[in-house]
């Protein structure tokens, strides 16, 4: 009787699994990533040298985000991809608003079609009209009636950033509430 045997009772052949992508402490929603994955791949082929910069860029910045201090392990997938995604977003909006008050609107259409891409990813927005509604029956359920309840509404909203704008929903919570 060899040594394997009398040690497990039994042969069994040892599989080792090895991935090809090493993972950081987050996992991604998998649609979304395969997404952005095979998009990459798709403008390399086409040579569309613009889009593939900034997908690879919310590649990296996802990557770096991971890895960063302030990622909380535990966190929802599709929260960390939307929080990088979002940031993404809002850094182009600052710069196109930047170059254009800089009398630079070569590199404020260069920033707009990065956004364009950019926001192909996101879900589906709500329309203004439907946060309005939205929030009315919010304001009503919670008794809101000055703009000091602001905080109470907002901190009760319940849909994701990215599906309605923070900022959208604060200024239409202003309308209703003065």
């Amino acid at each position: 009787m060899s040594f394997l045997t009398r040690l497990s009772g039994s042969i069994r052949p040892l599989t080792f699994t090895a991935s090809r992508y090493y993972t950081s402490g987050a996992v991604v929603s998998e649609p979304l990533l395969a997404r952005l994955k095979n998009d990459r791949k798709t403008f390399m082929k086409a040579k569309k040298q613009p889009d593939l910069n900034v997908v690879k860029g919310l590649l990296s910045d996802l990557l770096y985000y991971t890895k960063s201090a302030n990622f909380v392990e535990g966190t929802p997938e599709e929260e960390a991809l939307m929080s990088v995604l979002q940031k993404a977003i809002k850094r182009r909006q600052d710069s196109v608003s930047q170059f254009q008050a800089g009398g630079r609107p070569e590199l404020a259409q260069q920033e707009t079609e990065e956004l364009k891409v950019l926001e192909s990813y996101l879900p589906e927005q709500m329309s203004s009209e439907d946060i309005e509604v939205e929030l009315k029956k919010l304001i009503e359920e919670i008794g809101a009636t000055s703009g000091k309840d602001m905080g109470k509404v907002m901190k009760a909203w319940k849909y994701d950033s990215a599906t309605a704008d923070r900022k959208t929903v604060s200024e239409i919570v202003k309308k209703l509430l003065n």
